[in-house]
């Protein structure tokens, strides 16, 4: 009697984020999957009783949501962060977490020091095209000094960049060895230290429980009033309340915004209407090669996990002494 061959169902919650390209489905029906790109969220929950793998960008995939799954193994992350997911519950589940770690750290670093050059160039004042009077305090960049919360690949490859511009960078990254800041030329100082003595600040670190709103008011007026702040990471590590009335109050000189507590941000919300403020709407890891490598290495991981093998980017490793072979 021919052996039955096993399908596997694959649902990728947000096709309106990262639709899958040709190339993606026909790599998950070699291995006998098939792919529900679902566009209504109404029927997600029935949809992922089926599902043996899920792909996902901004759905919060809650614990209600984990328990109601019957099949799945897998549910990998469109990208870096994990903070719209219930991991311990997808743990305990037995079910395998993991994301896309090294899509778009030149991107993000780009995107980093582009607001950076904005906010010291006045650029969304000067662009209005009309002659000011009172330029305010505009630094040189060279021999100023870039302060870096979190040091990573991404914060690395920015350290390279302004080092490229003369600038002089400090950083503050408990988790991360002398010798490595050492080797991009940056110092390491305690997170005070980075926030008194930087004329930038660019936050490159995780949020969790213990990051949230890691920069508020005591943190801010330690800032000088002559700093910027630059966030590409996530909004959640500035309360945001207080960094508006930071830049109302003239505690920093501005900031440079990729990401927001809320997003999209309300269209009412102040930080889109200050002339020191430069925003940008969490696009910071965006091109083009960047988002077919995002899809590429998402897709490889659901086909490693069909295959028997271990995904290359587990977060949980914890999970393995839950679960047999996918």
């Amino acid at each position: 009697m021919e052996k039955r061959i096993s399908h596997y169902t694959v649902v990728n919650l947000d096709p309106d984020m990262h639709k899958l390209r040709k190339q993606d489905i026909e790599k998950l029906k070699a291995v006998n999957a098939r792919v529900i790109e679902l566009w209504q969220k109404d029927k997600m929950v029935p949809l992922l009783k089926k599902a043996d793998a899920i792909l996902f960008t901004k759905t919060f995939i809650s614990s209600d949501i984990i328990q109601n799954l019957e099949k799945c193994k897998i549910i990998v992350r469109f990208g870096t962060g994990l903070d719209n997911i219930d991991v311990t519950a997808a743990t305990e589940k037995g079910i395998m977490v993991s994301r896309v770690v090294d899509f778009c750290t030149e991107e993000v670093s780009n995107h980093a020091f582009m607001l950076l050059l904005a906010c010291s160039r006045k650029l969304k004042k000067f662009s209005m095209g009309r002659k000011i009077d009172d330029f305010g305090h505009i630094g040189s960049i060279y021999d100023e000094t870039l302060g870096l919360v979190g040091f990573g690949r991404i914060a690395m490859s920015l350290a390279k960049r302004a080092g490229c511009f003369g600038m002089k960078v400090i950083a503050y990254d408990p988790y991360v060895e002398k010798q490595v800041f050492e080797k991009f030329s940056v110092q390491k100082v305690s997170f005070k230290k980075v926030l008194q003595k930087s004329d930038y600040i660019s936050l490159h670190c995780p949020l969790t429980e213990h990051t949230y709103h890691l920069i508020g008011e005591k943190e801010l007026k330690l800032m000088k009033k002559t700093s910027y702040l630059i966030n590409t990471s996530r909004g959640g590590l500035v309360d945001e309340k207080k960094l508006i009335i930071a830049l109302q109050k003239g505690w920093i000189a501005g900031a440079g915004l990729d990401v927001f507590e809320k997003e999209p941000p309300e269209p009412d919300n102040p930080l889109l209407h200050m002339e020191n403020v430069i925003c940008t709407p969490h696009h910071a890891y965006y091109s083009d090669k960047s988002i077919d490598t995002l899809k590429t290495i998402a897709v490889d991981e659901i086909v490693r996990t069909i295959a028997g093998q271990l995904p290359r980017n587990l977060y949980n490793p914890e999970v393995l002494k839950k679960i047999h072979k996918f």
